[in-house]
């Protein structure tokens, strides 16, 4: 498509992290027939091969840069989707200044970060746009998701989790913990929910996972996500059960998530929504 021809009015920017779910994006909107403008520190760009129109390889997380790219292609809105490195923000040598003003002015939780990267878009003038409405058959519905229903030890476990959960999400921490006879094995931090889960199998045996999404998180980018190699963790760790919040939890390539888990006989449940 030439630059002549191209309907750059409802043309959209992709900030793409990793993981599968911003490939899967870009990759709906080309069959719309509006492939996006996507931006990546990514370095399989073969990934989005295809898929995009154009790609632009970020060298380091530059938000002027973004804004600039954005301006240049005639984007009008973004959406922000897949996991970015959280050691990146203890590391200013690789950020512009308008990043680092970013990172001074705002806390260092996920949300807060987020929020202020999306202020900052908003006024330049571009829109955020949520990428579950492009990807309504990832959203996690409510009771039994996988091939058996949970145990009454890993029911008790997740209800457990998911209690304590309410407590801790409002922290701005936590949005996944690891449960096992009663007790609390590991609570996500910065590390990750792929991490947390490793750690507790270092302490146990047998557990169950459960993943929740805070009250203050912005469901236009950053929605829990689940995937194969939730489930390929869990089994690694010994777990045998995984509760996520549904309408609130992305799972990506169900089908092979689902077979996976049937495969290590791990329970798949979706907790009643905590929306207000």
């Amino acid at each position: 498509m030439s630059e002549n021809t191209r309907d750059t009015r409802t043309k959209s920017a992709i900030i793409a992290g990793e993981g599968v779910l911003p490939v899967e994006i870009a990759r709906r909107l080309t069959e719309r027939g509006s492939p996006p403008l996507v931006l990546t520190m990514r370095s399989d760009e073969e990934a989005f091969r295809d898929v995009a129109d154009p790609l632009v390889r970020l060298r380091y997380p530059s938000l002027s840069r973004v804004i600039k790219e954005i301006r240049r292609h005639g984007a009008v809105s973004v959406i922000m989707a897949g996991r970015v490195s959280k050691k990146l923000i203890y590391i200013p040598a690789l950020f512009d200044p308008l990043t680092l003003k970013l990172l001074a002015r705002s806390a260092r939780d996920d949300h807060s970060l987020l929020a202020a990267v999306v202020g900052i878009l908003e006024k330049e003038g571009i829109s955020v746009l949520p990428y579950w409405h492009i990807l309504p058959d990832f959203i996690a519905p409510e009771g039994q998701l996988g091939h058996r229903r949970p145990t009454a030890d890993e029911v008790r476990d997740f209800e457990y989790g998911a209690a304590v959960l309410k407590i801790t999400l409002p922290c701005s921490f936590g949005q996944a913990l690891v449960v096992a006879g009663g007790a609390v094995v590991a609570v996500e931090a910065m590390e990750g929910t792929d991490a947390t889960v490793e750690r507790a199998g270092k302490l146990i045996a047998k557990g169950v996972l459960v993943k929740m999404m805070r009250v203050d998180q912005d469901p236009r980018y950053d929605l829990p996500t689940i995937g194969p190699k939730t489930i390929e963790n869990m089994a690694l760790a010994g777990l045998t059960c995984l509760a996520v919040e549904a309408r609130r939890t992305l799972i990506v390539d169900a089908e092979k998530t689902f077979a996976l888990a049937a495969s290590r006989d791990i329970a798949v449940w979706g907790l009643p929504c905590q929306c207000s």
